[in-house]
């Protein structure tokens, strides 16, 4: 299966991202003397080249960089936001159609949130990049975006995950000409390696784009021929997308203390899906110290009540907001714990609607002197809003899916608005070392990532938390990993609807993670999902390795 080998500690820097070229990117950059940051942004412009349909420059990205034993963190974040224009009652319903979006919300009318120039919001990820950078990065701009640059120009060969995602939804690539032209060349769409080797993909347009940036900074996309075009095509589509969105952008950076859960830190930006995380985490600490098992039940219903109070009480307001820090906090927690040991407890919601796999890349970099980067960044669904601005070559997002199109919500639409995004870049220090980590998947990015930090917390190895079965649980409704199937028993007695499901190369029952770990005198070590691609690229001392996939 795809995945990743052993490589052994690495003393100089350790790069790990969902495609070996990208990660090689990265350990260039290692190799060139740049830092951790230098090497995580070289990964993700990499990355949004060779899979244009998970993330790039068309979306959002979130950082986070945490200098070598320091109590703070920074967190650089470029998220998709509403336009100008955009109204909370911008998407006419669609009453009976099923339950569509990030987050089962209602359908709307003709798709017109998920795909098309409506669904297009304001991307942040050249803004995030550049600005973490501009802070902690050593190397020049031009540098770090080189291999990028190459690889949109030289072209690179399809790969099978790729080609997988092209077919599934070709369909809807179909009807947008650029993306067509792009994607399915020939009316068929881009082959991976079967016989001989996979279609290339060139993409000279995104390598003009990106070579603009190289030379001119986050003001030559947001402000110059970039910014222009992309406004100019979407409101000829009909979306609500301007210039002025784009030219006003700006990403945000904070400084960032962790979240206390037990013996481990976390940091992240808790206006993610960090934030569920978090809670899902308390809870299952406090019902450690409560006396209850630390069993799939007990996860089940803690990632359970944590989706439930993410819809019911997290926003998309850009001040820090109140609700974030007490479901992330221990107190919190033992309430609920409290509750549930008395026999009380919120009556669960029931599903709303499927869990969309989503899109989204992450990568996780650290280099020798102990920097440590965690970055997520998409285009939000696959492709986007499935549309290619001819001129830049850049996928679109459809940011537009964040929010609920219902009015009155915590959710609803706003100008200028983030959406709720399920992202969820973390660093975490724990009981004698620190872990780099995320994925990708949609919603079910947060569950992964609980689960992965609590069995790494609990001793294992990253990769050993990785490689372990997993559930995903939401309303009434629980996923369970068919290597766990004993516990679905127990799991429909305390009323969950149980669907026992395999994780495979093309299904997403899981999310798709990544990161890099270190036990204290011991080196850096890589964690990956080795059912999907992955690269590992590794710099030790001054040399950097290919990574395998």
């Amino acid at each position: 299966m795809p995945g990743v080998a052993d490589r052994g500690a690495a003393s100089g820097g350790m790069v790990t991202a969902p495609d070996p070229r990208a990660a090689h990117a990265g350990a260039l950059m290692l190799r060139a003397g740049g830092s951790a940051v230098d090497a995580a942004v070289a990964t993700a412009f990499a990355i949004g080249v060779v899979e244009p349909f998970m993330s790039g420059i068309g979306g959002g990205a979130w950082l986070v960089v945490r200098e070598p034993g320091a109590r703070t963190a920074t967190t650089v974040c470029g998220p998709i936001r509403a336009p100008g224009l955009a109204t909370a009652d911008m998407f006419p319903l669609a009453p009976g159609a099923d339950a569509a979006g990030l987050y089962g919300w209602p359908a709307v009318r003709g798709e017109a949130n998920i795909i098309g120039p409506l669904s297009v919001g304001t991307p942040g990820a050249v803004a995030a990049l550049c600005r973490a950078h501009a802070r902690f990065g050593r190397l020049p701009l031009a540098e770090v975006l080189a291999p990028a640059i190459e690889l949109a120009e030289e072209g690179h060969e399809t790969n099978w995950f790729a080609s997988s995602a092209i077919c599934a939804e070709a369909r809807a690539l179909r009807a947008y000409p650029d993306s067509a032209a792009l994607f399915l060349p020939g009316g068929l769409p881009l082959r991976g390696p079967s016989q001989g080797p996979g279609d290339r993909l060139v993409q000279p347009r995104l390598a003009a784009t990106l070579r603009d940036i190289a030379e001119g900074g986050p003001e030559a996309f947001y402000r110059g021929r970039a910014g222009r075009a992309i406004a100019a095509f979407t409101g000829a589509a009909g979306g609500a997308l301007r210039e002025e969105d784009l030219a006003g952008y700006e990403a945000a950076e904070a400084e960032i203390e962790p979240v206390a859960i037990g013996p481990l830190r976390v940091y992240g930006p808790l206006a993610t899906g960090v934030v569920s995380v978090a809670e899902a985490l308390q809870i299952v600490e406090a019902a450690g110290r409560a006396g209850l098992d630390r069993g799939p039940r007990l996860w089940a219903r803690a990632l359970s009540r944590a989706f439930d109070d993410r819809l019911r009480e997290v926003g998309t307001g850009e001040e820090e907001d109140p609700a974030w820090a007490r479901l992330a906090g221990a107190e919190h927690a033992e309430e609920v714990v409290a509750e549930w040991t008395a026999g009380r407890g919120t009556a669960r919601r029931p599903l709303a609607g499927p869990a969309r796999a989503g899109c989204t890349s992450h990568l996780s970099a650290v280099d020798g002197r102990g920097m440590t980067v965690s970055l997520t960044q998409t285009v939000l669904d696959l492709f986007g809003s499935r549309m290619v601005e001819p001129e830049t070559g850049v996928v679109l997002n459809d940011g537009m899916m964040y929010f609920d199109p219902r009015p009155g919500r915590v959710t609803s639409i706003a100008p200028g608005a983030a959406g709720l995004s399920a992202v969820s870049p973390v660093i975490v220090t724990g009981p004698g070392g620190e872990a780099v980590l995320g994925a990708s998947g949609g919603r079910r990015i947060i569950s992964a990532v609980a689960q992965i930090i609590a069995r790494w917390r609990d001793g294992a190895t990253l990769q050993d938390a990785v490689d372990a079965p997993r559930l995903h649980a939401e309303g009434t409704r629980v996923w369970l990993d068919r290597r766990e199937e004993r516990a679905a028993a127990d799991l429909a007695a305390a009323g969950h609807d149980v669907r026992v499901v395999a994780e495979e190369p093309t299904t997403w029952h899981f999310a798709r993670p990544n990161g890099i770990a270190r036990r204290e005198g011991t080196g850096w070590t890589p964690g990956v999902d080795r059912m999907k691609p992955h690269g590992v690229g590794v710099c030790h001392d001054g040399t950097a390795s290919l990574p395998t996939d």
